[in-house]
């Protein structure tokens, strides 16, 4: 899968609400003060993402307020966010 396939799947789970966030991206999400409307603006908004190594994909972005967030996902028919920063 290409980054542009990738990103044309991220942003369409993300807005057809196909989002489903890990145990261990809702703790960065407390963390970061994130809720899930700004990680699903972050993905929805999304204009490139990078492949990272165990078929994981980077999207930096911003959050509803347009602070800069990152966000690491795998796609599996859905959305599946791995991590928040």
């Amino acid at each position: 899968m290409t980054p542009s396939e990738a990103l044309q799947d991220i942003r369409g789970y993300a807005l057809a609400g196909r989002i489903e966030i890990s145990p261990h991206a809702r703790g960065s999400m407390r963390k970061r003060g994130a809720v899930f409307a700004d990680v699903r603006h972050a993905l929805a908004t999304a204009t490139a993402c990078r492949a990272e190594p165990r078929d994981r994909w980077r999207v930096d972005s911003v959050d509803c307020e347009g602070d800069s967030l990152t966000v690491v996902v795998v796609l599996e028919g859905g959305v599946v966010v791995v991590t928040v920063f």
